[in-house]
């Protein structure tokens, strides 16, 4: 019998949007759609699959916690886009691949899951 290594699951996401989750830059060519709740929650799956929040809150605690860090750090180098440059790439997409699963609230209950993402946090570096 093989045992095979799952794949890590990702996603395909507009550069223009992760440069402005990366920047806290707001860009003139991203629309309303790219900036809803309902436009990042595939995010949010992606690197966190499994994930729970309660509200518009814990979304935000989501995103401002664990998400935006791991973008960071997978993203530097948008850190050093202009938004004149990042205009010319405003419909390429980058990979967004999983980091941690999270059972439901697991995220926000378990000091060993918090434990784990920082350790990785730190391993992307």
């Amino acid at each position: 019998m093989s045992f095979l290594t799952p794949k890590p699951r990702y996603m395909m996401a507009k550069k223009l949007v992760i440069w402005w989750l990366v920047t806290n830059q707001h860009h003139p060519l991203l629309t309303e759609d790219d900036m809803r709740i309902a436009s990042l929650k595939p995010i949010v799956s992606a690197v966190l699959p499994g994930v729970n929040y309660y509200s518009i809150t814990g979304f935000s605690q989501v995103m401002s916690q664990y998400i935006i860090p791991v973008l960071k750090k997978r993203f530097t180098e948008l850190a050093l886009v202009s938004a004149n440059d990042i205009a010319h790439e405003s419909n390429v997409e980058v990979e967004i691949a999983e980091l941690l699963p999270s059972e439901g609230y697991e995220w926000q209950n378990s000091p060993n899951w918090q434990a784990e993402f920082n350790r990785q946090l730190v391993a992307l570096s």
